[in-house]
């Protein structure tokens, strides 16, 4: 057994395949990886063998398609998706499979029979396709639309096609397969009685509604052969008013186990409630292993949990319990591809945490290719690799928080001679005191991991030291690094306010704000409505005005959700089109969209309205330093995907 967390790193079985641990890659779209031609680019494969190279026992794919003859995911010849129709692709998928195989590590496609009522407007406004499902019912993005009944014809087929993806899977190399019958898409729609009301034998009761899912898992078989292991991902509840329940769901897993699936990967929800399929920094860590551990107990087969697994004390507790015999990753491994290698090495310090923040999701949307907020290489691995220079440079980073410390890091690895000058007595800028939100602590994580890593570089960290020009003309360095940050805006309504009263988010975070029994929180971005959350309790009433029509547009769907969802268990009051007009001492007046006037009566209030960027010392810079970089909050207040982006691809270019 290993040293460090035996029980993570104990050989596991599923059917006939050997794996080397018990850390699986959670599958998650690729989005712009995908090559035109439905295959694996050059770039997928880097990704994909990076985490294979890091120590995972079993990766599974992005979701694949077996056809595009129904549910078309093809324009003028062009692939959306991965998609496993024809055996010459076979000459791509070895490429794939043999480079992961050569790190001991093992790889299931995930096939999909595709989306159903989630197929994407998007999409369906460049292919044509009128989407289907196994009934007639609203299409979940354009409810005003209606998906059509599948025909038999149609299902018959699909189902075939999916048999013969299984065989070319298993031609070009791949140990297993994952079908895809979570989060809503068709498989789970056919299981689903909210969304198929089929007359037919595809539909009824459970049994009849299970009827699709078996004659897939059937054809795998008969195409690819019986020791040809197939693991189901499902949901064991869909946490939807009439969608599945968990009793339910033991009937299915029971149904798959006797049908011969090998495994069965466990998550919940459904697109209605995205922040269980993808859960957000605001779950718990380990969300849903409860769920695989009901399951576990009726099935003799392996059970694999996911759910915010990226904590190795965790992931090991699970396997040492019983609770589940595997555990999935998906964005830990996004965050830090060495997570296997470094939790077996005893080296957890040294894994860059997942910080939940789905941007890797959000990414998806924006049509371009999987990565992650706080590590840019991701999905590029080799044009952001972090290379030595022939030509070490005199560094000076000016600042200490997330851009600064990610500046600093990579020139040191680079091989520059770096100092970084924090004007306070404490690194990570803002981000120590939002890891103080009780929802937030993986940012304080985040914090952590980068000073570590700045130290370990060899960084001379000067704190306490406020930079001018002066010292900048005295130092004599080649490059400047500016990475002041900002602070927060307290200018509203065209003023400066000064209550003794009214408070920054940040404020309330570190405790300098005494808050009384009445709240008002102006600013419903993501930052507002965090604050609100955290100020409510029964003893508080927290009113929370957003001059838009809607709250926290910052964030990714999954994200936004749950908070929204936080916030009505809370009680908080929510304005929406609610604009702020003035404060006077008490009372925060308000004009709404039909042009009224509210007064909210506040003892205390609190301003998250964005920041403002502390840049003054960069027009001297820039007349006296040949290289200048500006990067994160200094720029423009944003994300820390922003900050960590920007100052990782200067830095690897000074």
């Amino acid at each position: 057994m290993a040293a460090n967390y035996p029980y993570l790193f104990e050989p596991g079985r599923i059917g006939r395949v050997e794996l080397k641990n018990r850390l699986v890659m959670a599958p998650m779209g690729i989005g712009a990886l995908v090559g035109f031609d439905g295959l694996f680019s050059e770039r997928a494969i880097d990704y994909y063998e990076a985490r294979a190279e890091g120590g995972t026992g079993l990766i599974t794919t992005t979701v694949c398609l077996a056809t595009n003859k129904f549910e078309s995911w093809e324009v003028d010849g062009l692939k959306y998706l991965p998609t496993f129709d024809n055996l010459i692709k076979v000459k791509n998928f070895k490429q794939l499979t043999e480079r992961i195989h050569d790190h001991g590590c093992k790889i299931f496609a995930q096939l999909t029979a595709g989306f159903g009522r989630v197929y994407r407007p998007s999409v369906q406004k460049m292919t044509g396709h009128k989407p289907f499902a196994p009934s007639e019912t609203p299409l979940f993005w354009a409810p005003d639309q209606t998906a059509r009944e599948m025909t038999v014809e149609e299902i018959e087929g699909l189902s075939e096609a999916i048999g013969k993806a299984a065989f070319i899977a298993r031609e070009g190399g791949f140990d297993g397969v994952e079908l895809h019958g979570h989060e809503g898409y068709l498989l789970d729609q056919f299981k689903t009685a909210l969304w198929n009301r089929r007359t037919d034998r595809y539909g009824g009761d459970l049994m009849g509604r299970m009827q699709f899912p078996l004659s897939v898992i059937k054809n795998v078989q008969k195409a690819a052969g019986d020791d040809f292991p197939i693991s189901y991902r499902y949901g064991l509840e869909h946490k939807l008013e009439g969608g599945r329940t968990q009793e339910e769901g033991l009937e299915i897993a029971k149904t798959l186990r006797e049908a011969g699936v090998a495994a069965l990967h466990v998550d919940a929800g459904c697109y209605e409630t995205w922040h269980w399929p993808h859960p957000p920094e605001y779950q718990p860590p380990g969300c849903m292993v409860d769920m695989a551990e009901q399951v576990k107990r009726h099935v003799a087969i392996p059970v694999i949990t996911v759910g915010r697994m990226g904590y190795p004390e965790l992931a090991n507790q699970v396997i040492e319990d019983g609770r589940a015999d595997f555990v999935a990753m998906g964005r830990p491994l996004l965050a830090d591809p060495q997570f296997a290698n470094k939790a077996r090495k005893g080296q957890t310090e040294d894994i860059r945490p997942c910080i939940g923040c789905n941007e890797c999701f959000r990414r998806l949307y924006l049509m371009t290719y999987l990565s992650c907020a706080v590590n840019p290489s991701c999905g590029n691995e080799r044009r952001l690799e972090i290379g030595k220079t022939e030509s070490p440079k005199k560094v000076m980073v000016i600042g200490g928080g997330v851009a600064g410390l990610e500046a600093a890091r990579v020139c040191a690895l680079r091989g520059h001679r770096v100092t970084l000058y924090e004007k306070t007595g404490r690194l990570g800028g803002i981000l120590p005191s939002v890891g103080r939100h009780s929802l937030k602590n993986d940012l304080k994580r985040l914090v952590d991991y980068q000073v570590r890593q700045v130290q370990k570089s060899g960084v001379n960290i000067k704190m306490a030291s406020e930079v001018n020009i002066e010292i900048v003309k005295n130092e004599k360095p080649d490059v400047v690094f500016l990475a002041t940050g900002s602070i927060p805006l307290r200018n509203i309504v065209g003023r400066e306010i000064e209550e003794n009263r009214t408070f920054s988010a940040i404020d309330v975070l570190e405790g300098n704000a005494e808050i009384g029994s009445s709240v008002v929180v102006i600013g419903g971005g993501s930052a507002g409505c965090e604050v609100a959350y955290e100020l409510a309790d029964q003893k508080r009433a927290v009113t929370l005005c957003e001059q838009l029509p809607e709250l926290a547009t910052d964030l990714h769907g999954a994200n936004r959700g749950m908070l929204l969802e936080l916030l009505s268990t809370k009680g908080v009051n929510v304005k929406t089109d609610c604009k702020v007009e003035n404060i006077v001492p008490g009372t925060v007046i308000c004009q709404l969209s039909d042009g009224t006037k509210e007064e909210l009566k506040a003892d205390s209030i609190v301003l998250a309205v964005g920041g403002q960027s502390v840049n003054g010392l960069l027009p001297e810079l820039n007349q006296w330093v040949d290289e200048v970089h500006a990067v994160g909050d200094c720029v423009v207040p944003r994300k820390v995907i922003d900050a960590i982006w920007e100052a990782h691809k200067r830095a690897i270019k000074t």
